[in-house]
């Protein structure tokens, strides 16, 4: 189902989010299916799909490298969140046919939680790497298990697309944990992320919505969360996608976002169809 959005093509890299950790290695499976592909993720507590937040299942999204265009993927261990991104900034580096000062694109990080904080842990060493144009979201996941090949355990898995594609970041700024906002509130911060992600596009249609939820945000909606989802999907076309997953925490980088730790907070990702030329 998820390679029938390519319109023939053949994917390079898969993004693989499971609502839980799964009885069996996927990974296998979907190599199986679409070939020696590359596959970063993890598993967390919940996947929000076209009915919003769902406690079982997968999500597997299929991209395909355009012109000029190239993806990576790479899962690394070490003491801590630090040492695990910045190895795996270092085998996706090494892994590109080439590589501009400050590569420019799109990043996507999964860690294990326990190991620290996405934006001064992972996202600040990471930045020394990449640079600042390789626009980056971390999600710390709900359970222990990231996807991808590594020499150990690995703490981060990660996946970059290197070219000048036309993305887009919005952020929702998190709240004080003993009083959250109101629900009204909490939806319009989430909206407005959106439509912020989505203007960044410069007037590109967006062919994918990501939306990556603090957990802490989604329990305070309680009820209204279905609201908050429905409000989301409201800004763009009915036939784009629009799918994410929940997280213990949530930070990213790049044109307008900051990298902040912050609970309840929420980054909306808006990715266009081609690279600009």
């Amino acid at each position: 189902m998820a390679r029938t959005g390519l319109h023939g093509a053949s994917p390079d890299l898969v993004l693989l989010v499971t609502a839980g950790v799964p009885a069996q290695d996927v990974v296998p499976l979907i190599r199986g299916v679409l070939g020696p592909v590359g596959v970063a993720g993890g598993a967390t507590s919940a996947i929000l799909t076209h009915n919003g937040a769902v406690t079982a299942g997968a999500l597997v999204i299929c991209l395909a490298n355009g012109e000029g265009a190239v993806s990576g993927v790479a899962a690394a261990g070490g003491n801590d969140l630090t040492e695990a991104g910045q190895g795996a900034a270092r085998l996706i580096l090494a892994g590109w046919p080439f590589r501009m000062r400050y590569p420019r694109g799109l990043g996507l990080a999964f860690v294990k939680p326990g190991f620290g904080a996405p934006a001064e842990a992972f996202l600040q060493p990471w930045r020394v790497l990449m640079g600042p144009k390789m626009r980056t979201v971390c999600s710390v996941l709900s359970a222990p298990r990231v996807y991808g090949a590594s020499t150990g355990e690995p703490l981060a898995s990660a996946a970059c697309l290197e070219a000048a594609y036309s993305t887009g970041l919005g952020y929702a700024e998190g709240f004080d944990g003993r009083s959250a906002p109101a629900s009204d509130t909490l939806i319009q911060g989430s909206v407005d992320a959106t439509l912020t992600a989505l203007k960044r596009l410069e007037g590109d249609g967006a062919r994918l919505l990501l939306v990556i939820e603090s957990t802490a945000r989604h329990r305070a909606l309680g009820a209204a969360a279905a609201d908050e989802w429905a409000a989301i999907k409201g800004t763009i076309d009915s036939r784009t996608p629009c799918v994410g997953w929940l997280c213990d925490h949530v930070a990213a980088y790049g044109r307008g976002v900051r990298p902040v730790d912050a609970h309840g907070s929420l980054v909306v990702v808006a990715l266009g169809d081609t690279p600009r030329r």
